[in-house]
């Protein structure tokens, strides 16, 4: 039965949304810093056990001041980006990279170590190599969720913030609810932070199904600037079995693909780095192989793994084995079968909040965004989710310290509590899982998400237009638990419409923004953000100059076919997606 309470009203200093290690890492300096803020942590599923933090791919992808090289770590993070990162966040990253990473040991973060007392760092994607997690992400989130609550965080689980209180361009709190028993949160706080990663529109992979985008849908309905939906950094995934992320110590110990030939072909796009691609190009790759009717399938292969790299696997990514043996692949510590693979649908990233280096909102005061959740950051995974919440921690708790008591307007809470419960009020509709299911076949296809063309994407953004204006207005949900999948669905068609939006505007191929229709990588016209900000309800878009002239690494001003095209004419290849 759900509850229809007049709500009580929660009183913090910071409101944390997401219980993934930028909100941990980010609640924990606060707290450190500053003892006598109230911080409450919320998330709707259980903080510390669930999403991607949790269920990570076995490494922590960071820098290490002592021993890596600055000048060329900053290099590879600017170049992977195409430039289109801040460079003074790159330069932040790398600088508080090392003490962050002490910071985790000390909060109970056990990395594997080899017998001579050096991190065990095997290489990674591109020209990375990662400290491995001990025993993966779900013991070590563990224990940062025991030391926060140790020193005094406050947790509230099973808690879906829908919608930001906003006054004055202000951020004054958060509406919610609880997600088993539909009663209705009103939480009045100096500051907001989001932690809510991205979206990957529920991919079937563990930890991947609640990134629904929900901080990005919550700042975009405030009219918090928004950039960097025009880039996706699509991965590839398991085509069948739910063993959870891993990839990147997949192919850093060396595993490799197939084709339905059974041919090895990454090499032929990437020849350096051949499957240690970075998954800009291997999407792609794939796309590729099943336009020349090479796939599917694809196939990962990892059955000559030695003894030694099947021990790493246990070690760093036990989830994902457990469901390798269950499922029959893994047999007496040896892989027996192929584990069919495919590229998933689009993954937003780096997107959300635009924000200043402190990773404050540009035009709603009080409002930080950490990790995933904000734009133009230069670094991903994991380091950078931590990394971003210390960061944001030391400049939100001195502003949390001289900021007035907020007043929140309970008429404002009310509207904003009627629309996220509206699926309760009707008696039949749509389901939400309808929804869901209408948005990925809208923008999941390869020749929408990743190979790309204006024709197309206008195709799906009129897709998730009839969605938005035809299924929203009548979903229904049975419960609170169908509530939260109604709020979901609503907040994915959002998402989906800020990336559609977005990469129609990008006239070039740049990064993982490949299209057919404009194939120039061009730093002459397009070396632009794309932003967007909801005005009055509609959902302008624009473009804006990167500053690169303050920044320390410039690209040649010039236009030239992306390297990827460059590599798929001189293979002479032919086909494009209308063929296929």
């Amino acid at each position: 039965m759900i509850s229809q309470n007049k709500p009580d009203i929660i009183d913090a200093d910071i409101v944390v949304i997401g219980g993934g290690i930028g909100g941990h890492t980010f609640s924990i300096t606060a707290k450190e810093k500053n003892p006598e803020l109230k911080i409450i942590v919320v998330e709707k599923a259980t903080a510390g056990k669930t999403g991607p933090s949790a269920l990570v791919g076995g490494r922590y992808q960071g820098f290490l001041i002592e021993t890596d090289d600055f000048d060329k770590s900053f290099q590879h993070a600017v170049e992977e980006d195409d430039y289109l990162c801040d460079q003074e966040k790159v330069e932040d990253y790398l600088n508080y990279s090392g003490n962050v990473f002490r910071s985790l040991e000390r909060w109970g973060v056990k990395f594997i170590k080899k017998p001579d007392g050096q991190y065990d760092r095997p290489l990674s994607r591109g020209y990375h190599s990662g400290m491995l997690l001990d025993g993966g992400g779900i013991p070590n989130m563990q224990a940062l969720n025991d030391y926060a609550r140790k020193i005094g965080v406050v947790f509230l689980d099973r808690v879906m913030i829908t919608d930001l209180i906003t006054r004055q361009n202000q951020v004054v709190g958060v509406v919610g609810f609880n997600v088993r028993d539909g009663q209705f949160k009103t939480l009045r706080s100096r500051i907001v932070v989001l932690a809510t990663g991205m979206t990957r529109f529920k991919t079937i992979q563990p930890g991947h199904r609640n990134d629904t985008g929900d901080g990005y849908a919550m700042a975009y309905r405030a009219g918090a600037e928004m950039g960097g939906f025009d880039s996706t950094h699509h991965n590839t995934y398991g085509a069948r079995w739910e063993v959870g992320p891993g990839n990147n110590l997949y192919v850093g110990l060396g595993g490799y693909f197939l084709n339905a030939l059974g041919e090895r072909f990454m090499h032929k796009y990437h020849p350096e780095l051949a499957e240690r691609a970075p998954f800009v190009w291997l999407s792609p790759s794939f796309c590729i192989e099943r336009m020349e009717r090479r796939a599917p399938p694809i196939y990962l292969d990892l059955r000559h793994f030695t003894p030694d790299k099947i021990e790493t696997l246990w070690q760093s990514v036990p989830y994902a084995m457990t469901r390798y043996e269950r499922a029959g692949i893994l047999k007496n510590n040896k892989f027996v079968e192929l584990i069919e693979y495919t590229p998933e649908g689009p993954r937003p990233m780096p997107c959300g909040v635009v924000t200043g280096r402190g990773y404050e909102s540009k035009n709603i005061s009080g409002l930080f965004a950490v990790g995933d959740a904000t734009s133009q950051k230069g670094a991903g995974g994991l380091a950078a989710a931590a990394v971003s919440g210390v960061i944001a921690a030391l400049s939100a708790a001195e502003k949390a310290k001289v900021t007035p008591a907020p007043e929140v307007d309970m008429e404002q809470a009310s509207e904003l509590k009627k629309a996220a419960f509206s699926p309760l009020e009707r008696q039949d509709g749509v389901e939400p899982s309808h929804v869901i299911l209408a948005v990925q076949e809208a923008i999941h296809p390869y020749s929408v998400a990743i190979i790309r063309h204006g024709r197309r994407m206008e195709k799906a953004l009129k897709e998730i237009e009839t969605i938005r204006d035809n299924l929203l207005p009548v979903m229904h949900a049975y419960d609170s638990h169908y509530l939260m999948l109604a709020n979901e669905a609503r907040n994915m068609v959002i998402c989906a419409e800020m990336f559609l939006n977005s990469a129609l505007e990008r006239k070039e191929s740049r990064l993982g923004r490949l299209r057919e229709d404009y194939r120039d990588m061009d730093n002459v016209n397009w070396l632009k953000y794309i932003f967007l900000k909801n005005e009055k309800g509609r959902m302008k878009t624009w473009a804006e100059d990167v500053p690169i002239d303050k920044y320390k690494l410039k690209p040649k001003r010039e236009k030239v076919l992306h390297p990827f095209w460059k590599i798929v004419d001189g293979l002479g290849y032919k086909n494009t997606v209308e063929e296929n």
